[in-house]
């Protein structure tokens, strides 16, 4: 295949997953890169126009790419797509944003941490894509990219007078990443943010916080990792399976059986969970009832 007929290929949604396209773009980096750093230009001209293009999902394959291909002339254009405010960047790069986004910026990233302080510190950045921007501090830690002190300095900056002392999403990722680092010596800064009511205790807890940031092993999220195999991170989308998004019919009798159990070994035990986001989707049904999606309602 050649350049053109690759990036035809990534372009249109078709719901199956580009294979070849893939394979072939990535044994052709070297020419394929400047390609897709063209695409992230114009995205990064005009996002909003990009954004209305629902059935392009050029822009989604290129920031996986160029994570993968550690193109970090790829950062600062992805930085000023991602600071477009509002809904803009889900538009652009769907769930990624909440599923991705943080291995996608340490894969691209160039050293210079400023623009990723612009992200997470800027009202006007949508809270999702903020969130995302302050996890890839955890992602350059553990990749060995920025040292632990220097992460902890930035997370002590955000309690002490970067981030506007109001309550909003930020807040509730920032207690987080305190617990996931871990880092025990801000827990002072975390109690203080929860008495003020900065953190949604809906969202996490500050027995919660305390505990993780001060376990004895301290749990680390798995997907605190850079992009290594775009075809592995992606071909298993529903987006790309959608016989798999249909529900399934159960047998008659027991509804409450599955048609299939996975087999689990005889000394398999469940793990504590750790999850601290919400469990709700960004675009399933607000549960207060509304009637809107729930990013559109109490999500914001």
């Amino acid at each position: 295949m050649t350049i053109p007929e690759i990036l035809k290929e990534l372009e249109l949604y078709t719901g199956k997953f580009p294979m070849k396209a893939m394979r072939t773009g990535i044994e052709q980096r070297e020419a394929l890169t400047p390609e897709l750093l063209r695409v992230l230009e114009s995205v990064a001209a005009d996002p909003a126009n990009w954004a209305e293009r629902t059935d392009n999902m050029l822009p989604v394959f290129a920031i996986f790419l160029l994570a993968q291909f550690r193109e970090k002339s790829a950062s600062p254009l992805l930085v000023k797509i991602l600071s477009t405010p509002g809904e803009v960047p889900f538009d652009l790069f769907g769930d990624t944003i909440t599923e991705g986004l943080s291995q996608i910026l340490a894969s691209v990233y160039d050293g210079d941490a400023a623009p990723l302080h612009g992200l997470v510190e800027s009202d006007g950045v949508n809270d999702y894509v903020r969130s995302a921007a302050l996890d890839t501090f955890l992602v350059l830690e553990r990749t060995g990219q920025m040292p632990r002190e220097k992460v902890l300095e930035y997370l002590s900056s955000l309690f002490h007078g970067k981030l506007q002392r109001t309550p909003c999403y930020i807040w509730n990722s920032l207690v987080c990443t305190v617990a996931d680092l871990p880092a025990p010596e801000l827990l002072k800064e975390v109690r203080q943010a929860f008495a003020e009511g900065l953190v949604d205790t809906t969202f996490a807890s500050l027995e919660g916080i305390e505990r993780d940031a001060t376990a004895t092993k301290p749990w680390r999220r798995e997907r605190l990792h850079l992009i290594t195999d775009t075809i592995a991170e992606m071909e298993w989308w529903a987006s790309f399976k959608p016989e798999d998004s249909s529900p399934k019919m159960l047998p008659k009798g027991d509804a409450r059986v599955p048609l299939t159990v996975p087999h689990l070994d005889s000394d398999y035990v469940a793990s504590q969970s750790h999850l601290r986001e919400p469990k709700i989707g960004r675009n399933d049904p607000c549960p207060c009832g509304s009637a809107k999606k729930y990013k559109k309602c109490c999500g914001k």
